[in-house]
């Protein structure tokens, strides 16, 4: 007879030190209201010791600015991505976002080569594979919708140098697991990193389930319906930069860029990291640099303000109007690292509340399943007492919690 399986919490992954309160480059939109609601704090400070409300004029008004992300990638037979979305007002849903839809992207070479990039729907562009020459200068041209025009300046291809590996350590006193990336540049022409990652995780239902419903009729699980085992992907959301300037080579060592929880539901199975690489002018890394400040260590009025944020995204249309994002152009290094659960120490995660329920079955079909509650589902059969045992849902089904039953192919 199966037995109740671990009980795996949901989690988040806190992936760096910079926490995002104004605008980010990846989820602008979310980030953007932060800073705002922050500028409106920082406005009232006067007032505080008065009950009269009292609301700043940035609180009344709508940007409603173009967003622009994303790195033309300049790597043989490589792809670029871009997306595009409009900040949102301080009344929208934490986390809502307005995807601009219905552009028309171009990637302007200055020796006349164009590059026509296609709509994948909410707000994301992509290109074909590229063959970029490398000792061109690119320009990124948007026309959106409504027939407004937006136009990157000319930027250079700066070449990224190999990551020469990614490692991991796990804290004694906290058992966090932190991954760090090592890089250098043996021509010491980078100096100016960023990164970003995609992880993927493994992980499982609370409870491992024998049964699935098909058609109102219980089924047996196997390797193509089960729903016990997932994988789920998520992406950075945090400005990673490094700078090597101030050193005599230019090498990164043991760069944090991932900070998994002790206990995370992330390292109950396997856990993956892809850790991309590209390099920075230094017009770019400064502006990065100030999103970055913007964004982080906001607690108190000694800590670093607001500055002002210029990308090198220009509206032609309505030149008074800023554009956020900035475009850069290089070739990106990529590596990826495995952790296995065996490979932590003290690792348990917490459990959920799964409850078992047992019904009876239908005396002349027992395949077929009418209970009541959606919240349920089928657990396995049972003898004694006879009848099918059953508990919530969000303990059978593993995609419940996003993941996807599809094993990765790099899994």
């Amino acid at each position: 007879m199966p037995r109740p399986g671990r009980h795996p919490p949901k989690t988040k992954l806190l992936v760096t030190r910079t926490y995002h309160i104004g605008i980010s480059a990846i989820h602008p939109a979310r980030t953007f209201r932060r800073l705002a609601i922050l500028l409106g704090f920082i406005a009232g400070i006067p007032w505080l010791a008065c009950r009269k409300d009292y609301t700043p004029p940035v609180l009344r008004t709508n940007p409603n600015l173009l967003v622009v992300e994303g790195v033309l990638n300049a790597g043989t037979g490589a792809s670029s991505t871009f997306t595009l979305t409009r900040t949102q007002t301080i009344g929208d849903s934490l986390g809502a976002y307005t995807p601009e839809t219905g552009a028309r992207l171009t990637i302007l070479s200055s020796n006349g080569d164009i590059y026509q990039l296609r709509e994948q729907g909410n707000g994301i562009y992509t290109s074909l594979s590229l063959l970029l020459d490398k000792t061109e200068k690119y320009q990124l041209k948007i026309v959106t919708h409504d027939g407004s025009q937006y136009l990157s300046d000319a930027v250079p291809v700066t070449t990224a140098p190999p990551i020469d590996s990614l490692t991991w350590q796990q804290d004694q006193s906290s058992g966090n697991v932190t991954v760090s990336i090592n890089t250098h540049d043996p021509a010491n022409n980078s100096h100016y990193y960023r990164w970003f990652f995609t992880e993927t995780w493994e992980y499982q239902s609370a409870l491992i389930s024998e049964l699935i419903v098909q058609n109102g009729l219980l089924i047996f699980t196997d390797s193509s319906n089960q729903t016990s085992t997932c994988w789920r992907t998520d992406s950075s959301t945090d400005i990673l930069l490094g700078n090597s300037t101030a050193l005599s080579q230019d090498r990164i060592n043991q760069a944090p860029i991932a900070t998994i929880p002790r206990a995370a539901e992330k390292l109950s199975v396997r856990y993956s990291l892809l850790a991309s690489q590209y390099i920075l002018t230094e017009q770019a890394y400064r502006y990065w640099s100030i999103l970055q400040k913007n964004t982080q260590n906001l607690g108190s009025l000694f800590d670093p303000q607001p500055s002002q944020l210029i990308g090198n995204y220009h509206n032609l249309t309505n030149p008074n109007e800023p554009v956020i994002g900035y475009l850069s152009a290089s070739t990106i290094g990529q590596q990826r690292l495995f952790i296995q659960r065996n490979q932590v120490g003290n690792w348990d995660t917490t459990g959920m509340t799964c409850p078992l329920r047992n019904i009876p079955q239908n005396p002349f079909n027992f395949q077929l399943y009418s209970y009541s509650d959606p919240s349920y589902g089928p657990y396995y059969f049972t003898t004694f007492p006879t009848g099918l045992e059953i508990s919530f849902e969000t303990c059978l089904d593993c995609r419940l919690k996003g993941g996807s039953t599809q094993k990765p192919d790099f899994w």
